[in-house]
């Protein structure tokens, strides 16, 4: 009897990744429409040409557009030597800006840390919108996505070889309704994004693109009160714990603003995060 799938389609079947479903999948949801697939292996195929972060910008806001259709993409991705977690966003909204990305990817307070926490427990993906959520998701997000534009999250991601979190993938401002194969879609999905932004950070990476602490000439004391100022401390607490004057660790933080261009304690601890002088903590 004659297949109709393609050779490629085939192969994708064969050899595409996959994590255990939960019952939150309907088990008529646990498929691509032919054309899903087709388009499925078009993301693939485009996928090897990006190699820088613009590129992946474009191929996010392009062919991946019809499997999920969004205007922003906020990720992490965790490094090679550390368990940290670097943080970025690719945005087509006019609406998102880099002071609500900010906010978002505090590595305190933000949603993003209490979504990949989540996500760390759950291990399935998420999905939020006014319209419901699902099982695994906290509907007290949905507050916090609406006030930083983010409107609504279909969030996913993926563990390493050693069972930690590799990657995080929160999609918003996701057209709605929802297909009802979303969830299905981001475990399908989400392994292509993992591999394509691990290439184009690694790429950065060789090129010494993401050598900051060189450029910026952060000093070994300079990297202790910063991770003070990611924990929250006060400059008498730094004093005390660092066994310096309050006032010196003063002249410190009013440098490391100047270094990072940031005005604020908080500025300075997510924008160290962001450049990889600091990794997010995910307790």
């Amino acid at each position: 009897m004659h297949n109709p799938r393609s050779d490629a389609e085939r192969a994708y079947l064969l050899t595409a990744p996959a994590e255990p479903m939960n019952d939150e999948v309907d088990a008529e949801d646990l498929s691509l429409t032919h054309e899903e697939r087709l388009s499925l292996m078009q993301i693939i195929d485009a996928s090897f040409q990006v190699v820088k972060r613009h590129h992946f910008f474009s191929w996010s806001q392009g062919v991946a557009q019809f499997l999920v259709p969004h205007e922003i993409l906020v990720c992490g991705m965790s490094g090679s030597s550390d368990p940290g977690m670097h943080m970025y966003f690719f945005s087509s909204s006019r609406y998102f800006n880099q002071d609500q990305f900010n906010t978002v990817c505090h590595p305190e307070t933000g949603l993003m840390r209490h979504m990949i926490s989540h996500w760390d427990s759950h291990g399935q993906p998420c999905l939020i919108s006014k319209n419901g959520h699902s099982a695994t998701c906290n509907p007290d997000w949905l507050a916090q996505l609406e006030h930083n534009e983010l409107r609504n999250a279909a969030l996913h991601g993926m563990r390493g070889a050693d069972g930690a979190i590799k990657s995080f993938f929160c999609f918003s401002r996701v057209k709605e309704p929802f297909p009802s194969r979303l969830a299905y879609i981001l475990h399908v999905l989400t392994p292509f994004f993992d591999s394509t932004l691990s290439r184009v950070l690694a790429q950065e990476e060789r090129d010494g693109l993401l050598n900051v602490r060189a450029k910026i000439a952060v000093t070994g004391r300079e990297m202790e009160i910063l991770s003070c100022l990611k924990e929250g401390r006060t400059n008498i607490e730094i004093a005390a714990l660092l066994n310096i004057s309050p006032h010196t660790v003063k002249n410190h933080v009013r440098k490391i603003l100047q270094k990072l261009g940031v005005q604020s304690r908080a500025q300075a601890a997510v924008k160290a995060i962001q450049m990889g002088v600091l990794k997010i903590r995910r307790d």
